[in-house]
């Protein structure tokens, strides 16, 4: 199950690879959207609004199932109790609300707006990259099982997806349209 494929993941660990993770993590936290969203406000309003609403409904999205739907599901530490996981020195394992991952979803939501926003590739494929480290790095340091990433990350891609859909994509189709403006412009 979960739990054996947890423990299969993080059977492999090196003190390198415990600083990286440790710190790759935290790309995906809740906060990083909200910066990206201040900075394109200078760029362009579209990608800000795109990026903002995207970002907005998916942690609606994920901390709703969470906290509701799913509130029972409990994350790796309370599964192994006992020392069954590796200890990362300044990782403080969290033990609830485990499905699905908002970490994962916010990476790759963020990583797919920007993709879209530089509609290049070799910095799409680092992006995406980026986002594939930052939902492996939650199973990395158990905060998150392999499932709880997968669907997060699929939450994030769809929100990024609409997102671009429904607000970027108009405004680029439309170049007089006031969402191509920023706020301070040059």
């Amino acid at each position: 199950g979960k739990e054996n494929a947890h423990q299969f993941v993080n059977s492999y660990h090196t003190s390198y690879l415990d600083i990286a993770f440790k710190y790759i993590t935290h790309i995906g936290h809740g906060l990083v959207p909200i910066l990206a969203f201040h900075i394109l406000l200078l760029v362009r309003y579209s990608w800000a609004l795109g990026l903002g609403v995207s970002s907005l409904i998916m942690g609606i999205i994920v901390q709703g199932l969470k906290r509701s739907v799913f509130a029972g599901d409990h994350r790796p530490a309370m599964f192994f109790p006992e020392g069954g996981l590796p200890v990362i020195d300044g990782v403080d394992l969290m033990m609830h609300h485990s499905f699905p991952s908002g970490h994962s979803a916010t990476a790759f939501c963020l990583c797919l707006m920007f993709a879209f926003f530089t509609k290049q590739k070799r910095t799409s494929a680092l992006l995406a990259t980026v986002a594939l480290l930052v939902a492996f790095s939650r199973v990395y340091i158990s905060q998150h099982f392999i499932q709880d990433t997968i669907v997060g990350s699929w939450i994030g891609l769809i929100l990024a997806l609409l997102g671009y859909i429904f607000i970027v994509y108009p405004a680029e189709e439309n170049p007089g349209s006031k969402l191509n403006k920023r706020l301070w412009p040059s």
